[in-house]
């Protein structure tokens, strides 16, 4: 019994020295790289192997929400064809390492669990991982060993029990998926967008009066964020709450998101069940295009907001010009400036039915910031029942 009392006690002094902060910093990277679209890689031997697949496990389904970009995450120990192969072949140490080799991209985040932090495997990889300029997270325990120093963000659990530190790596592993889940189920009002995106909404906060089409322009031309204090969200729900066509309604949601975020251009595309488009509104340099719906039609067989809906996730394009994915149209003035782009999938009953862009005239004017807060507006429009 008494070993029982010990280890129970000893596993609350650990759980009381965790470092939060840097549990907070890991949760920040990998919510980044949700909405960057940038990959995750997770390994880890033995037991750390089993604590790799569950967190990529739990990243992968647990933390899908309509209207969010999915985690694009791998697990490094999860294939024991190529994991056997290489570790025979060429060194148990370069499993993971060559792994990453044929995969890894700048800006991709790798995380390394071992509890000793000596794994030479796990060490070899985040060497890569760092040459290749990824961001790396260590999950680490004793005294964090090598990989502590090696590592951008470190996640110590300071114990010489091999057993409560492989519990607690797992306990943060559920810690931080339930955090980055629940961050985005809170989207539905303005108050809980207040914690999650506090510069962004500081920016919107104050009552919704007459708004022109297009917002003040600076010296350069440049629209600005013309609101000091719009409460956005707000304005989005007495929209949805108003008995208006389908047209009108999207028309008028347009001319908020692009008054608010400094757009120049815009556009929503509403979608039927079968993919048809049903209808569209676009704002170009702060004017209203009469389009049909088929004249939409060409960007989601070709264009951006074809790539939205067959990928279900949001995407940020710092210079359109260089993107392949942005489709140039014959009345465009504008195509071969370069120019920078958002772009959202709107959902009702976790299908697709619809896509919100948003355009600025200068390439690298959208920040992350702008992307989430522009996700965030199409999960509120879901989440207040909007639907074709």
């Amino acid at each position: 019994m008494q070993t029982i009392i010990n280890y129970i006690t000893e596993l609350k002094q650990t759980l009381e020295g965790l470092p939060l902060d840097h549990i907070d910093q890991a949760i920040t990277i990998l919510h980044e790289a949700r909405m960057r679209g940038w990959q995750i890689f997770i390994m880890g031997n033995g037991g750390s192997a089993s604590t790799a697949s569950h967190m990529v496990c739990d990243l992968g389904k647990n933390t899908r929400h309509p209207g969010w970009p999915n985690f694009k995450v791998i697990g490094l120990a999860d294939n024991m064809a190529i994991f056997s192969a290489y570790a025979n072949d060429e060194g148990y140490e370069n499993v993971f390492c060559n792994q990453l080799d044929s995969l890894l991209m700048p800006e991709d985040v790798v995380v390394g669990i071992s509890a000793s932090g000596n794994s030479p495997n796990v060490l070899k990889a985040i060497e890569l991982a760092t040459s290749r300029g990824a961001t790396t997270i260590g999950f680490t325990g004793f005294n964090g060993g090598q990989l502590a120093s090696m590592v951008d963000v470190n996640l110590n659990v300071s114990s010489d029990s091999i057993e409560q530190v492989e519990d607690i790596h797992l306990m943060l592993e559920h810690l931080i998926t339930k955090v980055l889940r629940e961050e985005v189920n809170q989207v539905s009002t303005s108050s809980k967008l207040e914690d999650l995106f506090p510069a962004s909404m500081h920016r919107i906060h104050t009552g919704l009066e007459e708004l022109p089409l297009v917002g003040d322009v600076s010296k350069d031309g440049i629209p600005q964020r013309s609101m000091n204090s719009l409460d956005l969200f707000t304005a989005i729900s007495r929209e949805l709450a108003v008995e208006l066509n389908l047209r009108d309604l999207m028309r008028r949601i347009l001319r908020i998101t692009l008054e608010n975020m400094g757009a120049t251009s815009g556009s929503i595309v509403v979608l039927g069940e079968t993919g048809r488009v049903l209808e569209g509104a676009l704002v170009y340099n702060g004017v209203y295009q009469n389009h049909a719906p088929q004249q939409f039609a060409e960007v989601v067989e070709r264009g951006l907001a074809g790539w939205v809906v067959e990928n279900r996730q949001a995407v940020l394009i710092p210079n359109t010009r260089d993107d392949p994915r942005w489709l140039a149209r014959n009345w465009d003035q504008e195509s071969d400036k370069p120019r920078s782009a958002i772009s959202v999938p709107l959902f009702a009953n976790d299908h697709v039915v619809g896509v919100l862009t948003l355009v600025n005239s200068q390439a690298g004017k959208f920040t992350d910031e702008d992307l989430s807060l522009l996700t965030a507006i199409s999960a509120f429009v879901s989440l207040v029942n909007y639907a074709v």
